[in-house]
């Protein structure tokens, strides 16, 4: 084969092979376009406010799904999901501008093991007390809703109360020690609007919590709670909005409590809002023979006291 030829069909087979690369190094995947809502402030604090107000009730049905090795793992390691019927409500008012309340709240979780319908756990909280039965355990906690201390036990870590707050988002604090600022972020390629609440106690201003607004839609997409060292307490995830009875109301909660090391998915099924709920559904006493745990605070407890507090 003569030279100038060889170089001819080597030249055109590399300019060949250039191509095809290039054709695959250069294919473009067509994504929807997402349109960008804007908003101020004011629009955000009244979608929260709007939304704080609009539920009072709530009577849910729903899948309970512990992450491994959380707080929960003590008491449905077994289980890989857990039916879950949840009953919860506030008194109007207690969720909308002002400062977090506690009183007129109500919450009831009792978690069955799948197929068998087996109790595991059933848990009420109040403004001032939570309970929590464990038929597996044989135990009974008691404790007092704002307790803050972190036991090494699993069982102990429970709060329905946590699970309160989850369920119902409320809205920045106004008032002349509580101030709120918005601004723009931006995380795997979508953007947020973010509303932080700053409050002052005993001369200093400090972050309380912070809101995120997916800019696609302006839904409400994740909460953060904060206490006074600026620990993070709560990181709640929303997702899939549907209307009921014309009330917006997210379809899957996710709660991370990074104090206590634990986190649950909350996925509902079924959800009436607004139903009355009678004070005896969420009365919860201890049956005969259970162990009664009785949590305290740890200024509480006696210092030369090693024991378990009951």
């Amino acid at each position: 084969m003569v030279p100038g030829k060889t170089l001819k069909l080597a030249a055109g087979a590399a300019l060949a092979f250039f191509l095809v690369a290039g054709c695959a190094v250069k294919k473009t995947e067509r994504l929807p376009v997402l349109a960008l809502q804007t908003a101020t402030l004011e629009d955000l604090r009244g979608r929260l406010e709007r939304q704080a107000d609009a539920v009072h009730t709530i009577n849910a049905e729903a899948e309970l799904v512990p992450a491994t090795g959380s707080a929960y793992s003590g008491v449905i390691e077994q289980y890989h999901d857990v039916k879950a019927f949840v009953l919860a409500e506030q008194q109007p008012g207690t969720g909308g501008n002002s400062l977090p309340a506690q009183a007129g709240r109500h919450i009831r979780v009792l978690g069955q093991a799948p197929i068998v319908r087996k109790t595991i756990f059933d848990m009420v909280a109040d403004e001032r007390e939570f309970r929590i039965l464990l038929p597996t355990k044989n135990k009974f906690v008691v404790g007092p809703t704002e307790l803050e201390r972190r036991s090494e036990k699993p069982i102990e870590n429970l709060r329905p109360q946590h699970l309160f707050e989850a369920l119902f988002p409320s809205a920045p604090a106004t008032g002349p020690r509580a101030q709120a600022f918005l601004e723009e972020n931006e995380f795997s390629g979508r953007r947020y609007y973010a509303v932080t609440e700053i409050v002052e106690a005993e001369g200093a201003w400090r972050p309380a919590r912070r809101w995120w607004f997916d800019r696609t839609d302006l839904a409400l997409v994740r909460v953060q709670s904060f206490d006074a060292e600026g620990r993070l307490l709560a990181d709640i995830h929303y997702g899939q909005w549907q209307e009921t009875d014309g009330i917006p109301y997210p379809r899957t909660i996710e709660l991370v409590r990074p104090q206590e090391d634990y986190r649950l998915k909350l996925i509902v099924k079924k959800l009436t809002l607004n139903q009355p709920l009678p004070p005896e559904r969420f009365r919860l006493e201890p049956p005969a023979g259970v162990e009664t745990v009785e949590l305290k605070s740890a200024s509480a407890d006696k210092p030369d006291s090693g024991k378990e507090p009951r």
